[in-house]
Parts: structure tokens; C-alpha cells; sequence
């Protein structure tokens, strides 16, 4: 099903049909969790858009146990009745795993040994940002990773992108060379870099609590301010903006060659169109506009043919000219594409499928 290079839009089940159509291209598909960890919904969702609909793109569930206020940890059991579910649909198992907090060793390996145990199942692996960032978790994480030798998802835990944090970058570089195949679920523009640098898949949420995995609160168990306004990808700087700011933007700077956006969305209007629309209606137009730059950006970084090598230098130097746009407009740095383009891109990708 997952057949490498494959960008997945991530969304909610009460978001899948109308994603699908966006995701059902070559080298698209979807990851759906549950709203409001509604499983049994989730797998009527599922099975109505295979079943029914004849969507024949990959389809990931992810239960999301996670996440919110009742996370489970790493050491909850798998539900098999989930895994059985999956496979009768003949979707990909994604384990329904717990989160792996910073310094549970036991954890991380109790769900690689559980995985190993569920013939082609892959290992959803929610982890706090240490694993990647700091260096004694990282060679833990990679060693054990090695060792299970199964598939992994990796979902980042950070209040927004993870990979603006130093250190998340070339952690995650060091496992995707652990000779596995490597998803990064709940992500934004990072996915494209992932992908040139070797990941099977990465998929890209449709709302910012689905671009990450948000923490929770220090004090009391509470999980961050709730939805934020929607914002949507401005190309040039290849990071997400609000509409309001790139509105502000384009009134300081009035350039047709920079605001106007061809996608299908858009179709050659300027991109503050949107602004026009009042919050709530303007959620669905911000999400299929970023979807189509995403896919167009993937198509020109991984033709069908070209070397991962190659498409990690086109990437860095993308994020290069991006983060000089930024400054040209004013607006604040977004790290996510200082720690890219300061990346070497490594000599062995993993081109493995899951």
C-alpha cells in the first residue's frame, strides 16, 4: 500500500470525505484519527470510504491514544480487536500505542516488542521531543529501533513545530538510516523534507493540532488554548501563515508576482482571497490550498525518477530561499527552515517500503 515517497493528508473522521479527494492522487492517501477518540466511528469511517467508496489510496487509522488530557502511556496494551479490524479491511496495522515520555526506555520497547509480534504491523511511536533531541535518548531510540526491525510511525510531541526545536532534524535524519521503513505522521512543510531524505511517508495535518502533537500543561494536567485561526501555506516562504498576516503583507508590499496563486483552489487569484471569507469559512479553502502546494511541492522536489540525494539538496536549498523571503517581508524566522538547510544530506537514505 505505502509504496514510498508518499505524502498522506492528515485529518479527522469527520474530515475524511471530504480529504479524500484531495488525497486520492499517486502517491497521496490518508491518515484519519477519531474525534473525540471515537474508534468504533473511526472504523465506520474507514470501512464506508473503502468499502463503499472504492477509495484505493493507502489509509492509515491512527487511534490517537496518545493524546489529550487521558493519554495512555507506552506500557498500555494494544487492543486487538483494533489491530483485527485493520487487517479486515485490508488497511496497513498501525498499533494503537501508548506515549513514550522522556526516559521511558521500557515503553519504547515494550510497543517495538509488541509490534514484532503482529505479522507487518507498524509501530506508532508518539515521543516526547528528548528522543530526538537529546543524544544519549537518541542512540537509545535508534538502537532499539534497529534491533525490533519493524516499521515505525513517529509522532513528535511540541507546542508547535517540532522540528523548530534544535536537534529535531538531525535526529530524526539518524533514524531514518536505521534501516527501517520510517512514517512521520502529524506534521507540516517538514513531511517534504522527510520524504527527500528518505521517510516512506509523511502526512500533513489539516489544523495545527494535527501538525503536532500537542503537550500538556505543566500545572493541572491542561492541554494548550484550544483552535487557533486557520492559516494556510504562503509558498514563497514555504511555511504556514495566517491569512490576516499574509492580507498585512501584501498591502506593504503589492507585488502581482508574489501574492497570486495558480492552484486549483485559488485559480490565479491573489492568495488573501480568502480573507473575504469570515473564520469559520475559510478553514476548508486554507487546507485544500495548502494541500495542492504540499503535493505540487513534493511532485517538483521527488520526480518519479530522481535520486533522494539530489532531492535533499534541491530541499535545503528551498528552505535557503525561503527563510530569505521571510526576511525580505519582514516577518519572523521560522526555524524549521534554518535546521533543514544547515543539514548535510546524508550518503545512504533509506529507501525501503513499508
Amino acid at each position: 500500500m505505502l509504496t514510498g515517497r508518499s505524502l498522506l493528508v492528515h485529518c479527522t473522521a469527520n474530515q475524511a470525505l471530504r480529504c479524500a479527494p484531495i488525497a486520492r492522487r499517486p502517491h497521496g492517501g490518508l491518515v484519519i484519527s477519531p474525534q473525540r477518540h471515537d474508534e468504533i466511528g473511526l472504523l465506520a469511517t474507514a470501512e464506508y470510504l473503502v468499502r463503499r467508496l472504492g477509495f484505493d489510496g493507502p489509509v492509515l487509522l491512527d487511534a490517537a491514544r496518545y493524546a489529550g488530557t487521558n493519554r495512555l502511556p507506552a506500557s498500555a496494551p494494544f487492543n486487538p480487536r483494533w489491530l483485527r479490524r485493520q487487517r479486515e479491511l485490508g488497511l496497513p496495522v498501525l498499533t494503537d500505542s501508548g506515549y513514550v515520555g522522556g526516559g521511558d526506555e521500557a515503553g519504547l520497547v515494550s510497543i517495538l516488542h509488541r509490534t514484532m509480534a503482529v505479522p507487518g504491523a507498524i509501530a506508532a511511536l508518539p515521543l516526547h521531543p528528548a528522543w530526538l533531541r537529546d543524544r544519549l535518548h537518541l542512540t537509545k531510540l535508534t538502537g532499539h529501533v534497529r534491533a525490533a526491525g519493524v516499521p515505525v510511525a513517529l509522532v513528535l510531541e511540541a507546542r508547535g513545530d517540532p522540528f523548530g526545536l534544535a536537534g529535531s532534524v538531525p535526529g530524526l535524519l539518524e533514524i531514518l538510516g536505521c534501516g527501517v521503513p520510517v512514517l512521520l505522521l502529524r506534521c507540516d512543510l517538514s513531511a517534504l523534507g522527510a520524504l527527500c531524505h528518505g521517510a516512506v511517508a509523511a502526512a500533513v495535518g489539516t489544523t495545527a493540532a494535527l501538525r503536532h502533537l500537542p503537550p500538556l500543561e505543566a500545572v493541572g494536567g491542561r492541554p494548550p488554548p484550544g483552535p487557533r485561526p486557520p492559516s494556510t501555506i504562503f509558498k514563497p516562504t514555504m511555511s504556514y501563515r495566517r491569512i490576516t498576516a499574509i492580507q498585512r503583507a501584501k498591502r506593504s508590499r503589492p507585488d502581482p508576482r508574489l501574492w497570486s496563486c495558480d492552484c486549483p483552489v485559488c485559480d490565479g487569484r491573489d492568495l488573501d482571497w480568502m480573507a473575504t471569507l469570515d473564520e469559520r469559512g475559510r478553514e476548508v479553502p486554507a487546507f485544500e490550498h495548502a494541500a495542492a502546494i504540499l503535493f505540487a511541492l513534493r511532485d517538483e522536489l521527488l520526480g518519479e525518477a530522481l535520486p533522494l540525494a539530489r532531492a535533499a539538496r534541491s530541499w535545503a536549498a528551498r528552505c535557503a530561499d525561503a527563510a530569505y523571503r521571510e526576511k525580505e517581508l519582514g516577518w519572523s524566522a521560522t526555524p524549521m527552515l534554518r535546521h533543514w538547510r544547515e543539514t548535510t544530506p546524508g550518503e545512504n537514505p533509506v529507501t525501503v517500503a513499508a
